[in-house]
């Protein structure tokens, strides 16, 4: 299976918990599973980034960058390499 790893691991932080998203596939899981809201532009856009980034089609660096931007939309403190 290929995770699409990334250079870099993104963290979320929440009030109870705290998340650490090192691939593409972690992030899609992520997304799916745990996320505050499964709405929003910035979360379908990253979704979909994710997709294509796990078939293939796209770069890890792209899902990353989306999965960053849904994380913002949702309100998560994070910290990352933007």
């Amino acid at each position: 299976m290929n995770d699409r790893l990334w250079s870099e691991a993104v963290i979320l932080e929440a009030p109870d918990r705290q998340l650490r998203v090192e691939s593409t596939r972690d992030a899609d899981i992520c997304l799916r599973r745990y996320w505050p809201v499964q709405e929003g532009r910035a979360w379908e856009i990253a979704r979909e980034a994710c997709q294509r980034s796990l078939d293939g089609h796209a770069s890890p660096d792209t899902a990353r960058r989306a999965f960053i931007e849904a994380a913002r939309e949702a309100g998560f403190d994070l910290r990352a390499w933007t």
